[in-house]
């Protein structure tokens, strides 16, 4: 009887791990997108920067324009890389939620915009919402809110 319980504890315990492992790692899939884009932004690679993102995308940016497409998010940040006096746009997740419904994850989580010597000119929160692709996971659509303003020259487009 003993040998019984053993083995069902093992079970239980084998199927407990292999249902929680693929959130696990789909998280941290879509952490290291996220570190890689971050890393691409700071070294003002476009090409990096696209790998990220979905065929599909669209964004809404922190003053509530809208970006409608991939290119126009990427030609965006190509000008901004060009332009040696931008500021670099970092964004830190905070919670990554992953659907049981679909292959989609959310990650949820707060952005800075520094300037090039250092100090932060803005920030806020996001949402982004993460589509997996059999190119790995891809961002389907960012959604930034800009919350404080320490730059009043750059923020000044925030306010109109």
């Amino acid at each position: 009887m003993a040998s019984g319980k053993t083995h069902f504890v093992l079970l239980f315990t084998c199927c407990a791990i292999t249902f929680a492992q693929p959130k696990t790692d789909a998280a941290a899939e879509i952490r290291a997108a996220r570190q890689r884009s971050n890393q691409a932004i700071a070294k003002r690679d476009i090409n990096a920067f696209a790998e990220s993102i979905g065929a599909d995308f669209v964004m809404i940016r922190g003053n509530g324009s809208f970006t409608p497409s991939r290119q126009a998010y990427i030609e965006r940040f190509g000008a901004d890389f060009k332009d040696p006096g931008t500021v670099r746009y970092e964004r830190i997740p905070d919670k990554i939620d992953i659907s049981a419904a679909a292959p989609l994850a959310a990650e949820h989580g707060h952005w800075i915009a520094t300037r090039p010597n250092g100090q932060k000119a803005y920030g806020g929160t996001y949402l982004a919402m993460w589509r997996r692709t059999d190119a790995g996971w891809k961002i389907r659509s960012e959604l930034f809110v800009v919350l404080t303003c320490d730059d009043e020259a750059a923020c000044a487009e925030y306010r109109k």
